[in-house]
């Protein structure tokens, strides 16, 4: 662990107490977890196993920032329930930028996971993005919701595929903005509806899908967000949505069973 990473973490952890009591935390519902999948929480991280055998690609998935990490409890367990292992890695002070190689370690710890896409809300995303561009080998494929890589950490020669989904109603989605991220980002292609055909490489392509009506904090359960828009359908919808281009991202790309 070199120096500054260090001091990072330090950091972090002085301040989590403080910084934990404002973050945003799940709204709990009426909807049960979906069947077919195991949940074990530990001290970095929240795990879904599915309990049939996982397909060999599992995923990584960072919060948003100051987002508890339950929120994106309903999301994701329903992807693993179509046969993804997923591990979301509890962030320190629920900020993804103290600790970019969380992923990185909770790789090591599933050895039989064979390859791995890694994915963020927000600030999770685009520190996800971040931890790409620092190791790009480990990553075959990239999720943002409703995110962008920094100015710094640019992917457009990256040989990994990427999914950027979009709420229509977030306030940062603007055509300036997306001009900003797509510069970032491999070569890109509209998706929508999920249907629609794919690029034909299997590296170096962005795939972008909009949701229409969406807002910022529907990616997870806890909204509304500090500056939301008003939604204009319905959150169990626009998870069908998100999860619809999920799981055709990772099929696509060859790692569903």
């Amino acid at each position: 662990m070199n120096h500054t990473y260090s001091i990072r973490v330090g950091i972090a952890l002085f301040l989590a107490g403080a910084v934990s009591a404002c973050s945003y935390r799940p709204i709990l519902g009426t909807d049960p977890l979906p069947p077919g999948v195991t949940i074990q929480e530990t001290r970095d991280a929240i795990l879904f196993q599915p309990s049939a055998p996982a397909a060999a690609t599992g995923l990584v998935f960072y919060p948003g920032g100051l987002v508890d990490t339950h929120v994106y409890d309903r999301l994701l367990s329903r992807f693993a329930a179509q046969g993804t292992f997923v591990a979301v890695a509890k962030m320190p002070g629920h900020f993804a930028f103290f600790d970019l190689e969380a992923g990185r370690r909770l790789q090591g710890r599933f050895p039989g996971v064979a390859s791995w896409v890694i994915a963020g809300h927000s600030l999770g995303g685009s520190m996800a993005a971040s931890a790409v561009s620092a190791m790009p080998g480990i990553w075959k494929g990239l999720i943002l919701m409703d995110a962008y890589p920094p100015d710094g950490d640019s992917l457009k020669s990256w040989s990994g595929a990427v999914l950027s989904l979009y709420s229509s109603r977030e306030k940062t989605n603007d055509v300036a903005r997306q001009e900003k991220t797509l510069s970032l980002l491999p070569p890109a292609t509209w998706i929508a509806p999920v249907a629609a055909p794919y690029p034909a490489l299997h590296s170096n392509f962005t795939v972008l899908y909009l949701i229409e009506g969406g807002r910022h904090s529907y990616f997870g359960s806890y909204g509304p967000q500090d500056g939301d828009a008003v939604a204009t359908i319905s959150q169990s919808a626009f998870h069908d949505q998100v999860l619809a281009a999920m799981g055709q991202f990772f099929a696509e790309n060859g790692w569903r069973r």
